[in-house]
């Protein structure tokens, strides 16, 4: 079976964030076991193709049962793995988000709403997050850094996609009529980047949570001084960037009131750092990710000896 599959589009680090599966150890498989095998851009930085990120998270979801995943590798290679684990997984010639972004980029905003709504019909909100907006914004990334769009396109295109995240979280906030928790939403000093923040606060508004927005780039001690005067029950932030990343995480420790879940792309390869600095790593999809924080919060609370209650 060949392991170099499709056209190339996909850096390492958005593969990473797509799959779950660190840079690191998207490294060690290709040494240890020959796949993925990743083709080469003209600066040589590794390249994969879409089929590879459909096979990775396939890969990374059975690996988490317990079945080692050299020989679930090694079964895929032989073509013996189930592939009917892939069904629903595996990335059209032209996907959804392609065809948004495509629309977009060709200035065609009515067309790219018109999809989208079609879209809105068919899909949950959470699977429309993560099946077409958040893809939609990595492709985005992806083709502005390999030169096939202009910066009005990239801006154009990201404004649309936010626009729509703000409108669904609009209807989730109204429809959260009783939340059980709240929760502080941002990304610290440095990192602008808000499509991380939009998603985590309308996943956590559908959970039942009340997602307090503070934008981006907001230093961490205007987090503490909100924990301190506002009292929320967590604290939540988007890492996109990873520079500064151990000041920011020792910045981040002397929150001690509530718990400070850390999540991004960039939290893929930091994940023990935050630990160690006693933040809680988010990881996975989005309804991986919220669901953990919302278990995450309930051990704390436990820890801490405080009595939980549950809001019906």
């Amino acid at each position: 079976m060949s392991r170099v599959m499709g056209h190339a589009e996909y850096s390492i680090a958005a593969v990473s964030k797509l799959t779950g599966v660190s840079c690191h150890a998207l490294r060690v498989w290709e040494r240890r076991y020959g796949f993925p095998v990743p083709q080469r851009s003209a600066s040589g930085h590794r390249r994969y193709g879409q089929d590879q990120v459909s096979v990775l998270r396939t890969l990374a979801k059975l690996a988490k049962s317990g079945q080692p995943i050299g020989e679930l590798i090694g079964e895929y290679q032989a073509g013996t793995l189930d592939l009917s684990v892939l069904s629903g997984v595996r990335v059209e010639e032209k996907s959804p988000s392609s065809q948004v972004i495509d629309r977009l980029f060709e200035g065609e905003l009515v067309v790219a709403e018109q999809l989208l709504d079609r879209l809105v019909e068919r899909l949950s909100t959470i699977d429309l997050i993560e099946r077409v907006i958040e893809p939609a914004l990595i492709d985005v990334g992806e083709r502005w850094f390999r030169g096939e769009c202009d910066i009005f396109q990239e801006h154009c295109a990201v404004a649309c996609l936010f626009a729509r995240l703000r409108r669904l979280l609009d209807r989730a906030r109204r429809e959260n009529r009783e939340p059980s928790r709240s929760v502080l939403v941002g990304t610290v000093q440095g990192d602008r980047h808000e499509g991380g923040v939009l998603m985590v606060s309308l996943a956590l508004e559908l959970a039942g949570w009340r997602a307090i927005p503070m934008g981006v780039d907001l230093p961490v001690a205007e987090y503490q001084k909100a924990v301190d005067t506002w009292e929320p029950d967590a604290l939540c932030l988007s890492f996109v960037l990873s520079r500064n990343i151990n000041k920011r995480f020792r910045e981040l420790s002397k929150i001690t009131k509530v718990p400070v879940f850390v999540g991004g792309r960039s939290i893929v390869n930091h994940q023990g750092l935050a630990r160690r600095h006693g933040l809680i790593p988010l990881i996975g999809s989005l309804t991986v990710s919220s669901n953990l924080l919302i278990a995450e919060y309930e051990a704390w609370e436990r820890r801490q000896g405080r009595s939980i209650v549950h809001r019906d």
